[in-house]
């Protein structure tokens, strides 16, 4: 794991909450104590009950030690369920969830650039695994609370020891440093295996998720046998990668085990030989017994906590990695919310590359002026649509400027921006939600009366009556339940009930049949009447009543004009006409 990604990760999410993390560790070392005093008050009641002394001072003495016991015992269970509780419930609970929802936030605010390199599914199965996440991360707030409580531990009881036997407290330091080196290098390779794993899981994850988003194409092309074929093979591999790394890790934990079992023994029979030799007495050999025995554990509990920090948190990183992912650009330092008044657009000597390629737009300028329709057509690949994701900023445009109504786009709010325009695009996405919902989605605050007035507009009442609950009804993952048309009409409901001074269309009508078609341009000719308007489309005819059409080529304009001026030119623009007609 990348040390600077993790300490970024832990500033960012523990500094806000440094007092509460330093309240724990202040009661840790307390709890410490108190788990070391115990066995210590335990051998000194043994020495008093060996000494064979019944009179009324020892008498005393015994009863005052156990309840200095009685008070430890309580006094440290109590300090440790606060300390748990403020881990767990106070700490480790609420930044979980903040993880989870800042992973979700930041990929929502990733641009196209991000969308072109990653899968929807391998995206998603990082997201899915916050889940892991969560615990990874009070993983690292256990380790840290477990790896400040043993350090104390270990100091107190080594305190303990050196006023018993100095050369037994000496012996325990040197064994204890050189076990938890070979710990250290015994989880090299749990965290190479456990790499491997994750890695594996993620690109399975991400091919299911894929599937079954696109399931309908499996089904058209009779794939489904196939594609599960495969995908055996990988959950296979995934299996064996699995096994691999449950071999690796619990053959690590086995020689930890093992080899703390053999320190504990030595360590036994080391405080034997010093009672045997009358340098400690029966009293001190009971509290070495106790506390070695702790002390191992805890040297094996430290392994067993360093091994997971090293493989489970691991499964950090590809979080990590979208955590620290950065938006392509962001808004601009005191950008300011974008007001438009007219809704006058101007395109000055803008070029844009997809990853520094042959240009998509080159050198294009071009005003348009408010209430303006323009159409903008040429063959595909022409610049047409990256225009419009210019201007919305779906991408960045390093070079040129875009303005509306003289603000250039470069410094206002993208979500203002976003909120100052309509967009129907060529393929209309819907939520698994109502009817409702989704046409209104744009417009959040719109009565029921402004969506059945907008679905007249958009002749989503011809199948509205169809539906099983009417408005009410949920469409599917993506719209499945209705038509490509019918989600099209939703998309144009949208933009009716925006009513933005600004609208884009992106082949708006190009999933209608011809009937619908005729009645959608109809309502698109009353919604636009008043609107800046651009239009992309293929299908010339429906272009006929713009102000002016734009030619692209290569993502430069070739020609301007009405369409009555570039019919008589007989240009390129007749000629894409002609091929139609």
């Amino acid at each position: 794991m990348n040390n600077n990604s993790l300490w970024s990760f832990l500033k960012q999410y523990y500094m806000p909450v440094k007092f509460r993390f330093m309240a724990i560790f202040i009661l840790v070392p307390i709890v410490a104590l108190c788990g070391q005093l115990a066995p210590w008050y335990v051998s000194e009641i043994v020495n008093l009950l060996n000494a064979g002394d019944i009179s009324e001072i020892a008498w005393k003495n015994l009863i005052n030690t156990f309840i200095f016991l009685a008070l430890v015992l309580v006094g440290g269970n109590i300090l440790m369920m606060l300390s748990m509780y403020l881990m767990q419930h106070k700490l480790i609970s609420p930044l979980g969830i903040k993880v989870r929802k800042d992973l979700f936030v930041g990929v929502l605010g990733l641009h196209k650039n991000f969308w072109s390199k990653n899968s929807a599914g391998n995206v998603y199965a990082k997201i899915d695994g916050s889940r892991r996440t969560t615990a990874a991360w009070s993983s690292i707030g256990d380790t840290l609370v477990f790896a400040n409580s043993a350090l104390w531990s270990l100091i107190i009881s080594l305190c303990f020891i050196g006023k018993i036997y100095l050369p037994m407290a000496l012996v325990y330091v040197i064994a204890s440093a050189l076990l938890l080196v070979f710990f250290h290098k015994l989880s090299a390779n749990t965290k190479q295996a456990s790499k491997q794993q994750e890695n594996m899981k993620n690109k399975v994850f991400g091919k299911t998720t894929n599937m079954i988003s696109n399931y309908l194409v499996l089904k058209i092309f009779g794939s489904l046998s196939r594609e599960l074929k495969k995908l055996g093979k990988d959950y296979a591999l995934v299996a064996k990668t699995m096994r691999k790394n449950a071999w690796i890790r619990n053959k690590n934990y086995m020689l930890v085990d093992l080899t703390v079992m053999l320190f504990d023994v030595a360590m036994i029979i080391y405080a034997i030989v010093l009672w045997s030799k009358g340098i400690i007495n029966v009293g001190n050999v009971v509290y070495l017994l106790t506390v070695g025995r702790g002390m191992s554990m805890i040297l094996s509990h430290l392994s067993g906590q360093w091994m997971y920090y090293r493989t489970e948190l691991f499964k950090l990183q590809s979080n990590l990695n979208l955590l620290n992912e950065k938006p392509e650009f962001v808004d601009a330092p005191n950008a300011k919310k974008l007001k438009v008044k007219a809704g006058e657009i101007e395109f000055k000597n803008l070029t844009f590359s997809y990853n520094h390629k042959k240009p998509a737009i080159d050198d294009f300028s071009l005003k348009i002026k408010a209430g303006e329709k323009i159409g903008i057509v040429g063959m595909s690949g022409g610049g047409k649509t990256t225009l419009l994701h210019v201007l919305q900023r779906l991408v960045n445009t390093p070079q040129g400027s875009v303005y509306i109504d003289g603000q250039d786009v470069a410094l206002v709010t993208q979500e203002s921006l976003h909120n100052a325009v309509s967009f129907i695009p060529q393929d209309t996405t819907l939520f698994h939600r109502t009817l409702s919902e989704n046409m209104s989605y744009g417009t959040f605050n719109a009565s029921q009366k402004e969506i059945e007035d907008a679905a007249k507009k958009s002749f989503i009442t011809e199948f509205v009556k169809d539906l099983p609950q009417g408005y009410k009804t949920l469409v599917g993952d993506k719209g499945v339940k209705l038509s490509g048309g019918q989600r099209q009409r939703v998309g144009i409901a949208r933009a009716i009930l925006k009513n933005s001074k600004i609208l884009l269309l992106d082949e708006a009508t190009s999933a209608l049949d011809s009937k619908s078609e005729k009645f959608i341009q109809s309502s698109l000719q009353k919604l636009i009447k008043d609107k800046t308007v651009i239009a992309v489309a293929h299908r010339l005819s429906t272009l006929k009543n713009m102000d002016k059409i734009v030619v692209m080529e290569e993502g430069k304009i070739i020609e301007v004009g009405t369409p009555k001026e570039l019919l008589d030119k007989q240009g390129k623009f007749a000629k894409l006409w002609n091929l139609q007609a």
